[in-house]
């Protein structure tokens, strides 16, 4: 096992200006891989350090509640555990931040880097990216998602049907909670964690350029890890080898590979939407901003707030626990154009306009 990693509390942005308690939460399989600074006042700006571990059998909600003060910072970082989202009253005014290390297979060496990382986000930046990223969005009654290596071109009218935008980025407000390390926008048909088969990103019609590192979550069942394993190694050809879905109304209706070499991960995807049609659903239209993140060539769940140096389009395909995996693929050379072909994010270069309502909530279920 490499070194502990001490963690500076302060250096994590997105929990604004230390103050109070902060506090890290680690699983036993975690023990030993971390250490934070705890000396009152000092170098970490705290009054307090805690450092607690999540005990086998007990949520994070119920940690929080029963140990944890009312106003502290709160990084969780439990690998091998599977973390629910803690209800409203669970977290209070608390500030959580999850490191996402139980639902991909992430080593000690990944959230070491992970947690660098984040220490080395520039949250002020983030949120700057995130404001601009709505304002253009709010004022562009459709979008469009452009692969200019392929040629793939989807419309997406987000003023039809039901969408929830949601904000994985910048500073946390008391009682928020936020992925981790920061930096994802998306839009849901639905509320992010509440997975209703019959929903629909309705105004999703054309096709889309899969095109860089897959990701494979799964739930709490370990059994699920070596078929985990198998599927990412399938889908992994489109890291090479591009595959294009041709979507209508929000819903996969064919997957075709670009070139032979895409063959394996598009008979890999075909055969999870014939055993379970609910992968035909883009459950979420994704955007990574994290410009200091670098996308890790493994199964891992933070890839996804890869932002690259002008933001990153990815999608997701099914919700743990309601599918067995739930997937999401970087869109690598794709770009987010606004109706008049201004770029948004990714391979084009981005301009800013306009504002826009979203939700700062738990994540994407798969902690």
């Amino acid at each position: 096992m490499p070194s502990p990693l001490e963690l500076t509390a302060s250096s994590f942005g997105q929990f604004g200006e230390p103050a109070g308690t902060f506090c890290l939460i680690t699983s036993e399989d975690g023990s030993g891989a971390f250490a934070l600074d705890t000396a009152a006042g000092g170098r970490s700006g705290y009054s307090d350090g805690l450092m607690l571990t999540l005990p086998a059998g007990r949520s994070l909600g119920e940690l929080l509640a029963r140990s944890v003060p009312p106003d502290a910072h709160v990084l969780a970082v439990c690998p091998g555990r599977f973390l629910d989202s803690p209800s409203p009253e669970q977290l209070g005014k608390r500030k959580l931040a999850v490191l996402p290390a139980g639902s991909t297979p992430l080593t000690v060496g990944h959230m070491q880097y992970y947690l660098r990382s984040a220490a080395e986000t520039a949250i002020g930046l983030q949120e700057r990216t995130a404001d601009d990223f709505f304002e253009r969005v709010a004022t562009s009654e459709r979008l469009t998602i452009v692969d200019d290596s392929s040629g793939s071109e989807a419309e997406f009218d987000h003023t039809a049907g039901e969408c929830v935008w949601n904000q994985q980025a910048g500073p946390l407000e008391p009682g928020e909670q936020q992925i981790f390390p920061p930096g994802k926008l998306s839009v849901t048909a639905n509320e992010i964690t509440a997975f209703r088969p019959d929903a629909r990103l309705l105004g999703l019609n054309g096709e889309l350029t899969l095109h860089g590192w897959p990701i494979v979550h799964r739930h709490a069942d370990p059994a699920d890890a070596a078929d985990q394993q198998k599927l990412f190694e399938a889908l992994s050809a489109v890291v090479s080898h591009p595959v294009t879905l041709r979507v209508a109304a929000g819903a996969v209706e064919r997957i075709t590979p670009q070139t032979s070499g895409g063959r394996p991960a598009a008979e890999a995807l075909q055969r999870l939407l014939d055993d379970d049609p609910r992968y035909r659903v883009i459950w979420e239209l994704g955007f990574g901003i994290n410009a200091t993140t670098e996308a890790i060539p493994a199964n891992c769940g933070p890839n996804e707030v890869y932002g690259g140096p002008a933001g990153t389009v990815n999608l997701g395909l099914g919700i743990t626990p309601t599918t067995r995996f739930a997937l999401a693929f970087l869109c690598r050379r794709s770009s987010l154009l606004t109706s008049d072909g201004t770029p948004v994010l990714g391979a084009r270069k981005a301009v800013r306009r306009g504002r826009m309502q979203r939700v700062s909530s738990a994540g994407c279920g798969c902690h």
